[in-house]
């Protein structure tokens, strides 16, 4: 559960930045602050709208890889990388595109389960107890 959490929150940094893939990566890093859940919204809209290349509101398997081509490895990415298995599990549908509110449902659901007083704000306490579960 640890692990889902810490990628809910990677997946949120990396949503964050408005610029490039790059910079969304390192926009918000677990446990050097404490972290809001309309942050996390935000953050993930933003990456979403980078994906979304044709702006139809959906991303498809060629944007999808066409994100991660220009991303950049891990190192120093922050809670933002997009992984490989990214697209299969935001496609909760399975329709082969992802929606924003696909795109939500994983990290916010990962965000509630670390927020543990349910205050809209992962504290660093609740990130590093997060993180434990994670084995990070």
């Amino acid at each position: 559960m640890t692990r889902t959490i810490t990628a809910l929150l990677l997946t949120i940094c990396a949503q964050a930045a408005l610029v490039s893939p790059a910079a969304a990566q390192s926009s918000i890093a677990l446990g050097e602050r404490p972290i809001k859940r309309t942050e996390v919204v935000a953050f993930v809209k933003r990456q979403f709208a980078q994906m979304d290349a044709n702006r139809d509101g959906r991303v498809d398997p060629a944007e999808y890889e066409s994100y991660r081509a220009r991303q950049g490895d891990r190192e120093g990415a922050g809670l933002g990388y997009i992984g490989r298995r990214w697209f299969e599990r935001a496609d909760v549908n399975r329709d082969g595109r992802v929606t924003v509110e696909e795109a939500l449902a994983r990290p916010l659901q990962l965000f509630d389960m670390a927020d543990a007083n349910r205050d809209g704000t992962a504290s660093l306490q609740e990130q590093s107890v997060a993180s434990l579960f994670m084995g990070r």
